[in-house]
């Protein structure tokens, strides 16, 4: 298994275990304004541990976008986005909200 597999599984499984955290923290927070907060936190984590899993796959060989027709990566691919949108969508993950780039990685200026 390639080491980007292996990096991401594991990324996956850390995520999960702080997640788990985060819904400790919710069950005993004394203040609701921080269960609130902590709550979309959460809703957050668990969008991005999703997004994980789908790279996993992806890197695995478990999706191929380019098997895809033109017609499916049109509506996959909204306004230049990635392959799997569109999947993730059907899923109920926006990954518009999932802003931020990754360390080290130049922006778009």
């Amino acid at each position: 298994m390639s080491t980007s597999v292996e990096a991401l599984k594991e990324a996956v499984e850390l995520e999960k275990t702080a997640l788990e955290k985060v819904r400790t923290a919710i069950a005993s927070a004394k203040h609701d304004q921080t269960k609130s907060v902590l709550t979309k936190y959460a809703e957050d984590k668990e969008q991005k541990i999703d997004t994980l899993s789908w790279m996993v796959m992806a890197e695995s060989g478990e999706i191929k976008p380019e098997e895809m027709t033109a017609e499916e990566v049109a509506e996959s691919k909204p306004a230049g986005k990635c392959p799997f949108t569109g999947q993730l969508a059907e899923m109920g993950i926006d990954i518009t909200k999932m802003g931020g780039k990754p360390e080290g990685m130049p922006g778009h200026e």
